[in-house]
């Protein structure tokens, strides 16, 4: 199987299908087994020819007559398809899979399943990692909700699926839903006892939130994966499921029929946008991106507040009366790194460099050059997801340094502080020490009143965050600001006079921690007196977004926090192309019919 990588298209190219399942549902061998349509008419066809697979999977099969369990593999595992472990969830990260058709393109993003088996905390962290990625799309036309169809409990997974779905994008994502079974030969391609519980969660939706999602044969297909199983067994050398071939040739038929049906209902539905839509999901990931930015502007207001009054007292200590225009400060360059890197921050493993007259901590244990674990959030120091890089061990140390998971992080750039001067614009009138003192009092002034807004801000912000997260709320610019601190005593350990940042920085969080836990307690107020729709969040999304450019218009720093987000952003758009695998098709006489059904499906232009 050969693959191509091209730049991401317009809504007008490309069919974005997103792919919801509980983990097991067979989303795996949903799209194995879609590959295989779109290379063979029937079954007997892909019988003669060559197994065809996008992602590797395992799975069990006992011979009706011996009894005799043999488990069959499909392709290598490799980091992102853990399917040789039995009992745990397949799919680690999201993937996407790009079939070109006619003039556009078939993209099928594939991602961890929910109702993980590991944890109900790794099952959240999966779906906040589904939200993120698909962020990085400008569109949606279609939603798969993968079922099978004699299941009796759908809670949890409902959960995730539905109402974390439609709360995370927005409301009008529920035209897009469609609700696909699989495996369902044995129900007769008909729902089965699905059809009720599923009935009864979407009518309690409705009732609770107004959000009504149609269910009904429109946007209900029935599929059966048996066929690629099938296919799999007998590629093996086994010939025992045989006798049934018969049965899994219809299945093979029906599939690629409701696979067309599929294609034509997803295009007749409005596109979803995502990427410039001011939605749930979109707020939380711009909270986090602004962790770090935050914490390293507040650790250089801190530097240069003391820069100023440092230059005060040169003022007052000059003799000859002779000062200088220019009150030295320090300016934050944002710099990206040609490879992802996964850095201990561990004392240990640092050291302080100097690079042109400055103090600089250096990560100098670079545990993974290279590192291409995309689920773990980028700048965050002990992300659970990082104990995934091949740099730690199962047990939680890391192979290279030997420190623990906890002091590690995964950085895609390093922020530098860079020595300038603010020029004293003062022509008209003679300069003096006491009007070169009023300048820098005005200039300390303005720092403290910026980190006094940027405090203010990232509480409301941080607020926000812990009512709509779906994980355990944590408090990413305490830690950064805490990290800081830190870096700022080990600089303090060779002789630098830093105390009054160490101060700055600690009063920071003081202050910080203080006024969250008042406006929790006054939210809570409110909360427990109005009665409040968690879908209705419409006017809170716009006043964080409000909030956010705030932070943005700030005259001293806002710039530096923008152009951070920004080219963060662009970092992780960049690193999700790297999760896009494009397939080569058949093409002239080699086209099976339902490839040139599907040209015709999806060119036409009046649907």
């Amino acid at each position: 199987m050969s693959y191509n990588r091209r730049d991401r298209g317009s809504p007008e190219t490309d069919i974005n299908i997103l792919l919801l399942g509980e983990t097991g549902i067979g989303k795996t061998t949903f799209v194995n087994a879609f590959l295989n349509c779109l290379f063979y008419n029937t079954l007997d066809d892909a019988l003669n020819g060559e197994l065809k697979f996008l992602i590797p999977s395992a799975f069990t099969v006992t011979d009706n007559e011996t009894f005799d369990s043999t488990k069959i593999l499909v392709g290598t595992p490799n980091d992102n398809e853990n399917c040789e472990v039995d009992g745990q969830s397949s799919t680690q990260s999201c993937r996407s899979y790009i079939f070109t058709i006619g003039n556009r393109s078939i993209r099928l993003i594939d991602g961890p399943g929910v109702g993980d088996t590991r944890s109900v905390d790794h099952e959240a962290r999966n779906f906040e990692h589904i939200l993120s990625y698909i962020s990085n799309y400008e569109h949606l036309n279609g939603i798969c909700i993968l079922l099978k169809p004699a299941v009796t409990r759908l809670n949890i997974f409902f959960r995730y699926c539905i109402k974390e779905l439609l709360r995370h994008l927005h409301v009008n994502a529920k035209d897009n839903i469609m609700f696909v079974f699989t495996n369902s030969r044995s129900t007769f391609y008909r729902p089965g006892e699905t059809t009720t519980i599923l009935k009864v969660l979407l009518r309690e939706l409705h009732e609770k939130s107004g959000v009504k999602v149609p269910f009904s044969m429109e946007n209900t297909f029935m599929f059966d994966n048996e066929s690629f199983r099938f296919l799999a067994v007998c590629k093996q050398g086994l010939n025992f499921l045989m006798k049934d071939k018969k049965n899994y040739g219809e299945s093979w038929k029906k599939s690629v029929e409701e696979f067309s049906r599929l294609i034509i209902r997803i295009l007749q539905c409005d596109l979803h946008a995502i990427k410039d839509m001011q939605s749930l999901n979109e707020v939380q990931l711009l909270i986090h991106k602004l962790s770090r930015p935050v914490a390293e502007i507040v650790t250089l207001i801190q530097e240069n507040i003391l820069m100023a009054k440092q230059y005060k007292e040169k003022i007052l200590n000059n003799s000859t009366n002779q000062v200088s225009n220019k009150i030295p400060q320090k300016t934050g360059k944002f710099i990206p790194l040609q490879q992802r890197l996964t850095v201990c921050v561990n004392e240990k493993c640092t050291e302080i460099i100097n690079v042109n007259g400055e103090q600089r901590i250096d990560y100098k244990s670079n545990c993974h050059v290279g590192c291409s674990l995309h689920k773990v959030v980028q700048e965050c120091i002990g992300h659970p997801i990082i104990k995934r890089c091949r740099a730690l061990r199962q047990t939680g140390s890391c192979r290279n340094c030997g420190c623990s998971w906890t002091k590690h992080m995964h950085i895609t750039y390093k922020y530098e502080r860079n020595l300038t001067y603010i020029e004293i614009n003062n022509s008209n009138s003679l300069q003096t020490p006491q009007s070169i003192m009023t300048i820098i009092d005005k200039r300390i002034t303005d720092l403290r009143n910026e980190e006094k807004a940027i405090r203010k801000i990232c509480v409301k912000l941080s607020q926000f965050l812990k009512q709509n997260s779906i994980t355990p709320f944590n408090d990413d610019i305490i830690e950064y600001l805490q990290h800081f601190i830190n870096e700022e005593k080990q600089k303090k350990s060779t002789g630098i006079d830093n105390t009054d940042i160490i101060k700055g920085l600690e009063q920071m969080i003081k202050d910080y921690t203080e006024e969250f836990n008042l406006y929790t307690s006054s939210i809570s107020s409110q909360n427990n007196s109005t009665s409040t729709d968690r879908f209705d969040n419409t006017a809170q999304i716009e006043e964080m977004f409000s909030l956010v450019q705030k932070l943005y218009d700030l005259p001293i720093n806002g710039k530096l926090i923008e152009e951070q987000v920004r080219r963060m952003k662009e970092g992780r758009a960049q690193a999700t192309k790297s999760d896009e695998q494009f397939v080569d098709l058949p093409t002239g006489y080699n086209s099976p019919d339902i490839l040139n059904n599907l040209k015709d499906i999806v060119n036409r232009k009046n649907r």
